[in-house]
């Protein structure tokens, strides 16, 4: 038989003098009462904090420690917070501890509704991902235990006033049982520290972008809007975005972070190693709204071998025959589409320390940067091999090599000697990159890149291929050049200019430049004392990088 959702009154010194219900509770004279406060902390040791609904009587929209509740008449402490912590959040919780047992505090909300409770406090950990009753939780995130101080101290007044009151108490340190109770993952190297393999580091990639599509989803959900009624799309952004996401490919980003973590000396099963599991992930993300803001801008038709997502959506206007332009449809949606995987990559990002905050945010602006003088440079025509390389770099280079290894290394907190030598390797392993990319935009096979052949001399793109083939073709070739992706080329244009290139011998120039530029990024590995494991799966990485089909 269940308990009456009652609360338990007492007096000052702590005996129970009575029940009444817990909806009545509440008010600007609210009775002195029993309560709880819990903290749910994960194998990592960072703690969910939650955002109350706004239907709440007593500070709605703040955020917030995991939990709170009421043990019932007759209810054990413990077995309340399984029961409140179950309902509010569907997780269940072990290993609880009562870390303050004598905690009370009074309070009053501005709309006059006071808080008055007997309230010790508890931590104990979760496993699983929450999945909020909407009603009790508008949004949740993990943050480290140290960020959350650090965020209570700039902003106490977004916080409820039992959190800002329980978190000195607790101090800085992340609570034992977070460290006692860490999942039973067997360590190759008991006893001591080991780094991470990369399988383990994809691993909780995967969990981690899995868990940003559940979360997503939920939020959509909570809006009202359901799939079902949508007129015109098969199904949500959400769900569209998780498809995008799901559709694996190299992951060189989340690689490249989890070999600058490697190599600056990173280890497992810490809070570190989920940091920079973390930013990975954020970088796929990153990478997926580049991706499908690049194919609009370029109207590219096709994408990892299906239809690129502005051609999908217009696809899907223009077979219901809709209201307004089709092609116009197709791009707003896409843009959306795109805007949604980059708030979810900022969202990761935002509970991670400063410095890694930091370094996100350089990130993001350089590949804007790139991208905004990829389409001023082809515009105005300006073509120049300095040019070239320096959009090279920022939009696909820096953003896909350089500045996922120092993420990496930074989350592992490496000295600048170790960030200059990876810097170097990544400088010039971003060009081979950005040189490689350029190689399969203009001869690579559509049916392992997924995208049209020779579609960046149709958009006359200014890469270093194009200034190559300006000083190096013929004037057939010069004519071709003059011509191609203008109002004056033909259908045969392009085809005729990729073979102009090649009997120029810009092919073999290409895969020498990229053969030197690998060289170079090993080279700059030597600049500092890197971890030898680090630095064998750079130089894997490097070969995969540098000569890829796709």
């Amino acid at each position: 038989m269940s308990l009456p959702d009652e609360v338990v009154l007492t007096d000052d010194a702590g005996t129970d003098v009575g029940t009444v219900p817990r909806s009545q509770v509440h008010t600007r004279s609210t009775p002195l009462h029993r309560a709880f406060s819990v903290h749910l902390l994960d194998h990592a040791g960072r703690t969910l904090l939650t955002r109350r609904a706004l239907s709440k009587t007593a500070w709605p929209g703040v955020w917030s420690n995991s939990c709170c509740g009421h043990p019932r008449p007759g209810e054990d402490v413990s077995d309340a917070i399984s029961r409140r912590v179950h309902e509010e959040l569907g997780v269940h919780v072990r290993d609880l501890r009562c870390v303050l047992p004598d905690f009370r505090y009074r309070a009053v909300d501005p709309s006059g509704v006071v808080e008055n409770e007997i309230c010790p406090v508890y931590v104990g950990v979760v496993d699983a991902e929450p999945e909020p009753d909407p009603a009790e939780v508008m949004d949740f995130a993990w943050v480290p235990w140290t960020e959350a101080h650090q965020a209570l101290n700039a902003a106490p007044q977004v916080f409820s006033p039992w959190m800002a009151l329980q978190m000195p108490l607790l101090g800085e340190d992340v609570p034992a049982v977070a460290v006692d109770t860490a999942p039973p993952d067997a360590s190759p190297h008991p006893g001591r520290a080991w780094a991470p393999s990369w399988d383990e580091t994809r691993a909780r990639v995967e969990q981690v972008l899995a868990e940003q599509a559940s979360t997503l989803s939920r939020r959509w959900a909570a809006t009202g809007l359901d799939p079902a009624d949508d007129p015109v799309l098969d199904q949500d952004l959400p769900a569209w975005l998780s498809v995008l996401i799901g559709q694996v490919g190299k992951r060189i980003r989340p690689q490249m972070c989890h070999w600058g973590y490697v190599a600056a000396g990173g280890t497992s099963g810490t809070l570190q190693h989920d940091h920079v599991c973390r930013v990975a992930a954020a970088t796929e993300l990153l990478h997926t709204f580049a991706l499908v803001h690049d194919d609009v801008m370029d109207e590219s038709p096709w994408r990892r071998g299906r239809p690129a997502a502005q051609v999908e959506a217009r696809r899907q206007h223009e077979r219901g025959g809709f209201a307004g332009d089709s092609g116009r449809f197709g791009d707003n949606i896409a843009i959306l589409l795109g805007d949604l995987a980059h708030m979810q990559a900022d969202q990761l990002v935002a509970g991670l320390p400063a410095s890694l905050r930091h370094g996100w945010f350089e990130l993001c602006a350089e590949l804007i940067a790139g991208q905004s003088a990829d389409l001023t440079a082809a515009a105005g025509d300006a073509r120049s091999y300095d040019q070239a390389e320096r959009i090279a770099r920022l939009k696909s280079g820096a953003y896909t090599i350089e500045r996922p290894l120092l993420l990496g290394a930074g989350a592992a907190g490496a000295d600048p000697e170790v960030c200059h030598a990876l810097s170097a390797y990544g400088r010039a392993l971003g060009q081979a990159f950005a040189l490689r990319d350029d190689i399969l935009g203009v001869w690579g096979d559509p049916e392992v890149t997924g995208k049209p052949g020779g579609d960046d001399l149709l958009a006359r793109k200014p890469t270093i291929l194009w200034m190559a083939a300006s000083e190096r073709v013929d004037a057939a070739g010069q004519r071709l050049l003059d011509r191609v992706g203008t109002a004056q080329s033909g259908d045969q244009d392009v085809a005729l200019l990729q073979q102009a290139m090649l009997d120029a011998g810009i092919d073999t120039w290409a895969e020498g430049r990229v053969r030197a530029l690998v060289g170079r990024a090993m080279e700059g590995l030597d600049q500092a004392d890197l971890a030898p494991a680090g630095v064998e799966g750079l130089a894997r990485a490097a070969e995969s990088v540098a000569w890829r089909h796709a």
